[in-house]
């Protein structure tokens, strides 16, 4: 008798210390103690908010990670916009390469499809600051390093770099266009290239006005060119949302057409 109660002990002290096999280990999510560098304080409220929003709803598996800032967090649903089902977005306003380092470990963990990466123009913006630090180099090395990881940590995910887009200021466009074509001459053949600044720039190296909002995010308009840049990326990875048809209710059995009498009098 006591030999059972013994193994029963045994037993249930096993299965407690497993835990549960679905539940998501917490430390993929970034230290929301834990200073990044070169992150203000306005990003931060901005960052924290959403690595709360991204805990509450994980990635999950066989999911396409749209990894970015503001301009793909704006975008919202990516499913709707493709008609897909598996789209995770991981864009976090404000968000720059330090922040996105420290936020790799929830994408490594769940090993995507495939990740479309759009990052830089915050470190840009914040290096032309009169305190700022961050140069053309410590960018360009941080998009390299969040590749880098990504490549080691999860082999099997298909990587895409999406250039750094161009903005309405002539004072930084000509490092918009070193730090993506350092890039460029740096990550392919390992990493596919989707030159976004190509298809948003205007003759004067610009953003072209009719796709943007505030001269650096995207309207309506900018985001269905961008979406159909992607889309054929997209469908090599993506499930398909379903298309329900709703049954047609015309009666075919029965006229209904009322025939009104000619009233007409001829003289």
């Amino acid at each position: 008798m006591r030999y059972n109660n013994y193994l029963i002990f045994v037993l249930t002290l096993l299965v407690s210390c497993q835990g549960n096999p679905d539940e998501i280990p917490s430390h993929i999510y970034p230290n929301l103690n834990k200073e990044i560098r070169y992150q203000v304080d306005w990003q931060k409220k901005l960052y924290d908010k959403r690595i709360k929003e991204f805990k509450e709803s994980p990635i999950g598996y066989n999911q396409i990670v749209l990894l970015g800032n503001s301009i793909t967090e704006d975008a919202n649903d990516w499913n709707d916009r493709l008609g897909t089902e598996n789209i995770t977005n991981r864009g976090v306003s404000g968000d720059i390469t330090d922040g996105m380092l420290v936020r790799l470990d929830e994408i490594i963990y769940f090993k995507p499809l495939a990740i479309f990466l759009l990052i830089g123009i915050n470190d840009i913006y914040a290096m032309n600051l009169p305190d700022g630090k961050q140069t053309e180099k410590y960018i360009v090395n941080n998009v390299i390093k969040i590749l880098d990881i990504l490549l080691k940590e999860s082999p099997e995910t298909k990587l895409y770099l999406q250039t750094i887009l161009p903005t309405h200021r002539e004072d930084i466009k000509d490092q918009i266009k070193r730090i993506n074509r350092e890039l460029i001459n740096r990550v392919q053949p390992k990493v596919t290239v989707i030159d976004l600044y190509a298809l948003f720039s205007n003759e004067n190296d610009l953003m072209i006005g009719e796709y943007t909002s505030d001269g650096v995010h995207l309207n309506t308009y900018g985001y269905d060119i961008w979406v159909n840049s992607l889309r054929n990326h997209i469908n090599k990875y993506s499930v398909k949302r379903e298309i329900i048809l709703e049954p047609d209710s015309t009666d075919l059995n029965s006229d209904s057409t009322s025939v009104i009498p000619d009233s007409t009098t001829l003289f």
